[in-house]
């Protein structure tokens, strides 16, 4: 894991000053290539960590059961109710990049860790939004005709930070903090803020999502799979999803061709709302 930190700051380095150079063609070029790819693998293997988690078949059968009525679920309320949805899908979303980034670095109580990967998590969705309000504003407003204001963006971002920070500093007081370096936590949050300014809304949200979650989120997947994220392993784990990530893509090939291409983005956003639920479970039930 040390390797690859030290491979996702410089490769996020390289990338930031790759945007520098180019447009933003080539931005979101790179931008879907990495969520494509790497973005979509990465919760490809969702049925075989149940599997894997389960003890009995019966056991298996009832969670992929409970993983289906989730997707049904989600897709029902976001019909309903677009907007809170999208709010929904903001804090799960939080909650799961914070997770991914912070699970490993504290412990003590569960309440207060939930707290801080939101809080976390709402901080790296603050500045993307706050440095791509235009283009963030258009698909809000064509998902659900509503429009997200700078204030509350900017509010949203100091009540997100002050959370996270009083939260840090009482688990640090309380010796719940571990392997972890604030002074490298504040620079990382630094570095992903010049990249979300100077670069494209697809490109920013791709560099965090894939090099800062779906990587790692592999490697301690490959772990619990395999029990050492070596090449061989993480090769079988890329292999085990090949199946899902290609009917993924069909999925939004036929999509993008079948369905009118004002209606493409709602589309898009309904099934990663309808997907995010059940993974973020999933995840839940293999960390714990």
């Amino acid at each position: 894991m040390l390797n690859y930190q030290n491979f996702k700051i410089f490769f996020t380095f390289f990338l930031f000053w790759l945007g520098l150079q180019f447009g933003q063609l080539i931005e979101d070029t790179i931008a879907y290539f990495l969520v494509l790819s790497v973005g979509i693998i990465h919760g490809s293997n969702d049925l075989l960590i149940l599997k894997r988690k389960a003890i009995k078949q019966k056991v298996y059968v009832l969670s992929i059961l409970y993983y289906t009525l989730l997707i049904i679920l989600c897709v029902v309320f976001f019909v309903l109710t677009p907007f809170v949805s999208l709010i929904l899908f903001i804090v799960l979303s939080a909650y799961h990049f914070g997770e991914q980034h912070l699970e490993a670095k504290i412990k003590g109580p569960y309440f207060l860790a939930l707290l801080l990967y939101i809080a976390y998590g709402t901080i790296i969705f603050s500045l993307i939004f706050l440095e791509n309000l235009a283009g963030v504003d258009k698909i809000v407003n064509d998902l659900t005709g509503n429009f997200f204001t700078e204030n509350v963006i900017t509010v949203t971002l100091i009540s997100s930070s002050t959370l996270t920070v009083l939260i840090m500093l009482y688990l640090y007081v309380n010796k719940c903090t571990k392997n972890i370096n604030f002074v490298k936590e504040l620079f990382y949050i630094v570095l992903l803020y010049l990249i979300f300014k100077s670069g494209s809304l697809m490109y920013g949200f791709a560099i965090y999502f894939v090099l800062w979650h779906s990587i790692p989120s592999i490697i301690d997947q490959t772990k619990y799979l395999s029990g050492e994220a070596n090449k061989l392993n993480i090769l079988k784990y890329l292999k085990s999803a090949g199946l899902i990530w290609l009917f993924s893509i069909l999925g939004l090939v036929l999509t993008y061709i079948l369905v009118d291409k004002s209606y493409f983005i709602s589309v898009i956003f309904l099934v990663l709302f309808a997907v995010t639920l059940p993974h973020v479970w999933v995840m839940y039930k293999m960390k714990n």
